[in-house]
């Protein structure tokens, strides 16, 4: 695959995180840096630690936001608590807090299609206030419609990592069930570019081997995507 490899947003955290151990500062990844636990064992070797929230970040340590983002409430700890904070959240996720912000300024609803556990989904819900959803697939969405005010604006978004595949068919459902639907198409290019090259190496291999972290989110997009055409 050409496009193998580091996303942007993963490298420039990745990067970041080195770039301060290198001149010796004391680290803490906000949760593990990214969903690969190689590099995160690695950065471990060098004396960064993850921890799990800003109470757990040790005095004197440098807070790492890594690239999935966070919610507000996560932001304002650390700055009651005096820890020095690097924001290294993809710059394809802070568009969608930006998005999600707006959406409660403009009394919109705010649709998110991806994984309610992953941090980057639950960052994307800490910015959208209460008027929030979040569905993994076209059949949650199907169960839910019934519940909306439809002649109410509605704003869909998708996680950064979510199956091209499946974002279109909710997409093609909102915009004939939905008189006020408004699509922010936010899957990033990364993530387009390696599942369609995946689609195009499984019509042409009998096996493909997906390198990657179990808990990576695009690795297991990538592995649906990669069983969907072998």
């Amino acid at each position: 695959a050409e496009t193998a490899g580091f996303c942007f947003g993963v490298d420039r955290a990745v990067k970041t995180t080195e770039a301060l151990l290198d001149q010796g500062r004391s680290v803490a990844t906000l949760g593990p840096l990214i969903h690969n636990p190689a590099v995160v064992a690695a950065l471990a070797a060098r004396g960064a630690i993850a921890v799990d929230g800003p109470a757990d970040v040790p005095s004197g340590s440098v807070a790492v936001i890594r690239s999935h983002g966070v919610p507000p409430a996560v932001n304002i700890e650390l700055d009651v608590r005096g820890i020095e904070t690097i924001d290294a959240t993809c710059p394809f996720v802070s568009k969608i807090h930006t998005v999600a912000g707006h959406a409660q300024m403009e009394n919109a609803m705010l649709l998110i299609a991806g994984d309610r556990e992953h941090p980057e989904v639950q960052g994307i819900v800490g910015h959208a206030g209460t008027d929030v959803v979040v569905f993994a697939n076209i059949e949650e969405l199907r169960d839910m419609m019934d519940k909306f005010d439809l002649d109410r604006e509605i704003w869909v978004v998708a996680q950064t990592t979510y199956e091209v595949t499946k974002w279109l068919e909710c997409v093609d459902f909102l915009k004939k069930v939905c008189t006020k639907c408004v699509v922010f198409d936010t899957i990033c290019n990364a993530t387009l570019t390696r599942q369609e090259e995946t689609a195009g190496l499984g019509n042409r291999c009998d096996l493909i081997v997906v390198a990657g972290g179990a808990g990576s989110s695009n690795t297991r997009k990538l592995l649906a995507v990669a069983g969907a055409h072998t």
